[in-house]
């Protein structure tokens, strides 16, 4: 068979002649990270029996063609290849599927060395991307470094990268590759990659937008959740359900808030406090002793203007032991559901 020959050829005959060129060892790997079904196991199979040999020239040609980053050797792995093995077996769209379910199998990503860098170094990094790419970016690095970037975005910002981390399709492995090795790059970092966690599918976004707004401080989290709600009612009011903010108090068990309560101090409560809703001022006063509840009520009357990062910071206080208690099983912060239907 003539080298040039192999662009006339048919898809599933190249995928067939690129398994014998890997060898049977190599060959079933692939496939098996590549996620193929049994039907089409069986129909590369069946082209494989009909090759009755492969020159060195064909095989040259093939595994350039199947991936540009190859060289003609005994190391022949990626998802370019892995791709350039299902496209023709599966059809272009079909592929991608796979192997974004697949996570790419065996691909290396830079983003957990990356989390490494100061939150402010890895916005930095970021800057001049676009809103998808850094969602691609804050779906990789880990929950806490995630929100630590999220903080340092701008509010428009903010909301385009948000709403592309949870409403966009998984990427491909590859580009999730390109988009941390450049990064990498960028930072002028060496050395070996660490491998980075897999994406999640659609809910384990939501999910995971909800992890790191919990670790952002209360601004970041109720501009993001203000932002969400006005773009996207629906899914604002997903995340909003999914998470504690200090707005929620009232909804607390009675138990559950006195527990709360008697774990803060006083001055950070009535600091927390301090221009809070008058929902949330009453169910803490009425959960407090009454000569707690009264002394509360003058140091609040006393208070002169407070800065906002302050009262924020103690807000975060009480929504920390919140979370904290609510991890450790210590109460519950489900909302108690109420009905007015009577059961016969």
């Amino acid at each position: 068979m003539e080298p040039q020959a192999v662009h006339d050829m048919p898809g599933i005959r190249k995928a067939a002649v690129l398994m014998v060129v890997l060898g049977a060892k190599r060959a079933s790997e692939l496939i098996a990270r590549c996620g193929i079904s049994q039907g089409d196991i069986e129909k590369l199979a069946a082209e494989i029996t009909r090759i009755s040999d492969v020159d060195a020239g064909t095989r040259q040609a093939i595994l350039d063609e199947f991936s540009h980053s190859l060289a003609a050797g005994p190391e022949v792995s990626g998802p370019r290849l892995a791709m350039a093995l299902l496209a023709p077996l599966l059809g272009p769209d079909r592929a991608a599927s796979v192997l974004s379910k697949t996570g790419a199998q065996g691909s290396r990503s830079a983003f957990s060395s990356l989390a490494g860098l100061s939150s402010k170094r890895l916005t930095e990094l970021l800057t001049g991307e676009q809103p998808q790419m850094v969602a691609i970016a804050l779906r990789y690095l880990p929950r806490v470094r995630a929100a630590e970037v999220l903080a340092e975005l701008s509010q428009e910002s903010r909301i385009e990268v948000v709403m592309r981390f949870v409403k966009s399709d998984d990427p491909l492995p590859e580009a999730v590759e390109t988009l941390g090795r450049a990064l990498w790059e960028k930072a002028g970092a060496s050395g070996n990659l660490e491998e980075g966690p897999r994406t999640e599918n659609a809910a384990g976004r939501a999910r995971a937008l909800v992890e790191m707004l919990n670790n952002a401080d209360l601004a970041v989290e109720e501009a993001v959740l203000e932002g969400l709600v006005a773009r996207d009612p629906e899914l604002g009011e997903q995340v909003r359900e999914s998470m504690f903010i200090f707005d929620d108090l009232p909804r607390l068990d009675p138990r559950a808030l006195q527990l709360v309560l008697r774990s803060i101090e006083a001055s950070d409560l009535t600091l927390a406090l301090k221009g809070a809703p008058d929902e949330v001022k009453k169910a803490v006063s009425e959960n407090l002793s009454e000569n707690a509840a009264a002394a509360l009520k003058e140091d609040l009357e006393a208070m002169g203007p407070v800065r906002r990062r302050d009262i924020y910071a103690a807000q975060q206080k009480v929504v920390t032991a919140v979370r904290t208690m609510a991890e450790e099983g210590h109460i519950s912060i489900r909302a108690t559901v109420q009905t007015d239907e009577f059961v016969a």
